[in-house]
């Protein structure tokens, strides 16, 4: 009974909310609720206060959580010794990622990776970089996959992927293939939505060389890497984006791709968990083996222009 009262708490004390445990463990709120105040009885302290709307750990709560978590993980991990590597276990990977990794590279990997560890279960939400580090923050996520790094001091960033950013145009536009960046005020031009990483990314690059947004024959945004690809192909405008999300539409020759001379080589992405939330065995498991194993994708963009 103990250790499922300590699986309520880490719920609770990671989410910051009651009602948001119950959700996920799938009880009733006052379930929650009581299993917290019998906690509390058995260590004779209190483990949450209320701050307004806010639930925050009381200092002996602070205390507790890592002791807490640390025991569940030893749980977790004796049962996936146990059970075997090729036997059935019972893990769950909560993945949020943002576009270009969620479509282009996470699938490849988990692909292989379930192959090789059965039985486990993932949900892959595919999110804004800016949403992906607040649900690692709030708890909704276990792992986060992102471009660009946020709230450092929170969360925990591992360096996975290096790719490279192109500049897309219709397959009507020939360019030299080391374009100018001064060279883009001539065409219009197409972005991604605001809370992109890929999109930060490309403003911080203009902004290094001189030129900002209102220089740009801006014609539009679009909010997916679909969207905006399409919108390029059909003649609206140029783009710059991810190397890896161009490369089936530059292969169908539907579009044309170009390095920009003064782009920085690559663009890193990120593995990033929350600095107080100790992984679970397969999510450890999973990130090494993405670590290992990040050739699979970065071999599939290897024709890009260099």
């Amino acid at each position: 009974m103990l250790l499922h009262q300590l699986e309520i708490f880490t719920q609770v004390a990671e989410k910051n909310s009651f009602s948001k445990a119950a959700q996920s463990l799938f009880l009733s709120q006052s379930t929650v609720s009581t299993h917290i105040s019998n906690l509390e009885h058995y260590f004779g302290q209190k483990l949450f206060d209320r701050l307004g709307k806010e639930i925050v750990l009381t200092p002996f709560g602070e205390k507790l959580y890592p002791w807490a978590r640390e025991i569940l993980n030893v749980k977790d991990r004796a049962l996936w010794e146990m059970k075997g590597w090729t036997a059935k276990i019972d893990g769950h990977l909560h993945i949020a990622a943002s576009s270009v990794p969620a479509k282009y590279a996470i699938p490849t990997l988990l692909a292989k990776f379930l192959g090789e560890y059965k039985g486990i279960q993932f949900v892959l939400n595919q999110s804004g970089s800016e949403i992906v580090a607040a649900k690692l923050l709030n708890g909704d996520a276990e792992i986060g996959v992102l471009g660009k790094q946020y709230h450092e001091d929170q969360l925990t960033f591992i360096p996975f992927l290096q790719e490279k950013l192109v500049l897309i145009t219709p397959s009507s536009i020939h360019l030299n293939n080391h374009i100018s960046i001064t060279e883009l005020v001539d065409y219009p031009f197409v972005f991604r939505k605001s809370d992109s990483g890929t999109q930060a990314n490309v403003v911080q690059m203009l902004h290094t060389s001189g030129i900002t947004l209102s220089d740009l024959q801006v014609v539009g945004y679009c909010d997916n890497l679909e969207a905006l690809k399409e919108s390029v192909r059909e003649g609206i405008g140029i783009s710059i984006i991810s190397g890896i999300a161009a490369l089936d539409y530059v292969k169908s020759r539907q579009i044309n791709a170009y390095e920009l001379a003064e782009l920085p080589e690559k663009r890193m992405f990120y593995f990033a968990h929350h600095k107080k939330r100790t992984l679970s065995p397969w999510a450890e498991t999973f990130i090494h083996f993405c670590l290992e194993s990040a050739g699979l994708v970065s071999n599939q963009y290897a024709s890009l222009p260099d």
